[in-house]
């Protein structure tokens, strides 16, 4: 059986992450006399399964730290600042039936080899037991932790542009963990910010995915108030989707592009900050940028422009900030709204996200006007239904069937072409084979888009 996927351990909850499974993820994970940090989102689930990670390192003689309700990036920086584990309960933007377990160390997502180390582990169903008077104490660090995490984002902006122009905007908190900091955050940048959805818990204003289809509130509030623009956070608040003044959301593709290229200019520049977010300080270096196979063509044409490098990984925020550390690179994005800071949290951050937007807008005005300016190519995307069980027989008849060159297999099937590029790929975190394509025209795109959709919905069937 196999535990984690492409972010930590998620699935249907309670009955595959269930608080037997989290009591030993807990035991295990945990190292005696060393904190382990907690915090989760605002599911019915989460606490229960924070409360069974906790009982869990606290009876394997761990100092337990909870931070309560959190932003994946805040448990993820108060694990770097205390350079300890850390475990976030918490399924991101699956529906609320699901639920999971992200694990950090020193503010880094856990490595591979050290999933199936804790896999083999979990299978057997470990757990450590001390003696009463080793067991660890629990203690809560809500306030610390968000102060922490408050601090590292108001040194990541130029803070008196934000008060001089003081920006109106909408914040979409989901019900879920950006609740707990953002409009906190976002007034003490100098914002007025206007919450929706900022209740925590059941029942959800919205689905937890922020995109088009469900940002309708987003978007009317925007209007309504005559916000400058909008950001709604998923449900662990890792990823910031940003909608214009006319409540439009701006898309994935070119709101990465839109962050890629200030923040190459910026470093071009020798503005505050870029000397120490530079990819190297040695003359001549080019800056480097890490994205994943579903980077779009603007995006890889905005790096070139620049005179920058593009790495590109797997899919997955593990894989960016691997990559990132690797080659000493300025930024890392994946084009669904997870962006890693050079100098931030160690792992995507919503929030941090945020604020650069609303930082962007004030240096460079409305956002329906920049996005437009971004050379924008068909793409289309789509999900079809798998089962886990299913997905590698599915892969390897797709594999069988490809109708394009040659693909590579570092990520699913990933072929480019003259006319743009097309990647097939199983869902690390839910029942899903996803379809990803962009060419440089229509027709292209409508003739390739057909002939691979065929192929994988037969094969998941």
């Amino acid at each position: 059986m196999k535990f984690f996927g492409t972010s930590g351990i998620r699935n249907l909850c309670p009955q595959e992450v269930s608080p037997a499974l989290a009591l030993s993820l807990g035991s295990i994970f945990a190292k005696e006399n060393s904190p382990l940090i907690i915090g989760s989102d605002a599911r019915r689930t989460s606490h229960m399964l924070k409360a069974s990670i906790a009982a869990g390192a606290s009876g394997a003689g761990a100092r337990v730290i909870d931070i309560s309700l959190c932003a994946t990036p805040t448990l993820a920086y108060y694990c770097k600042k205390l350079n300890c584990r850390g475990a976030m309960a918490t399924a991101s933007h699956n529906p609320p039936e699901y639920n999971g377990i992200k694990l950090f160390e020193a503010g880094k997502e856990i490595e591979k080899s050290e999933e199936k180390k804790i896999e083999s582990l979990l299978l057997k169903r470990t757990q450590k037991i001390c003696l009463w008077k080793n067991a660890g104490a629990i203690e809560n660090h809500e306030k610390k932790a968000q102060d922490a995490h408050l601090s590292l984002l108001l040194s990541s902006i130029d803070k008196n542009l934000i008060l001089q122009k003081k920006p109106k905007i909408v914040v979409d908190l989901a019900n879920m963990s950006a609740c707990a900091l953002m409009p906190k955050a976002l007034e003490a940048a100098g914002c007025e910010a206007v919450s929706i959805n900022s209740a925590p818990g059941e029942p959800f204003g919205r689905d937890l995915e922020p995109k088009q289809e469900t940002l309708s509130a987003l978007s009317s509030r925007i209007r309504e108030v005559g916000a400058d623009f909008g950001i709604a956070h998923d449900g662990d608040a890792d990823r910031a989707i940003i909608a214009d003044e006319r409540g439009e959301v701006l898309g994935l593709d070119k709101q990465l592009a839109l962050i890629v290229d200030d923040i190459l200019s910026n470093a071009k520049k020798g503005k505050p900050g870029a000397k120490e977010n530079s990819a190297s300080g040695e003359a001549g270096k080019k800056n480097t940028i890490v994205s994943t196979v579903e980077s779009s063509l603007s995006l890889r044409e905005i790096v070139e422009s620049h005179n920058a490098l593009l790495e590109i990984t797997s899919v997955g925020s593990l894989n960016v900030a691997k990559k990132m550390r690797e080659k000493n690179a300025l930024f890392g994005g994946e084009p669904c709204g997870e962006y890693i800071f050079k100098n931030g949290a160690g792992s995507p951050d919503g929030l941090m996200a945020g604020l650069y937007f609303a930082q962007l807008f004030c240096q460079k005005g409305k956002f329906s006007s920049l996005a437009s300016k971004i050379k924008a190519y068909p793409i289309k995307r789509a999900k079809i239904l798998c089962a886990n069980s299913k997905k590698k027989k599915a892969m390897a008849q797709i594999s069988k069937h490809w109708p394009l060159s040659p693909p590579s297999r570092a990520d699913g099937l990933y072929s480019q072409e003259r006319w743009g590029w097309a990647l097939v790929r199983p869902s690390g975190t839910e029942n899903y084979v996803r379809i990803t394509m962009e060419a440089r025209d229509g027709a292209s795109l409508g003739e390739n888009f057909s002939k691979i959709e065929k192929i994988v919905k037969k094969a998941c069937k």
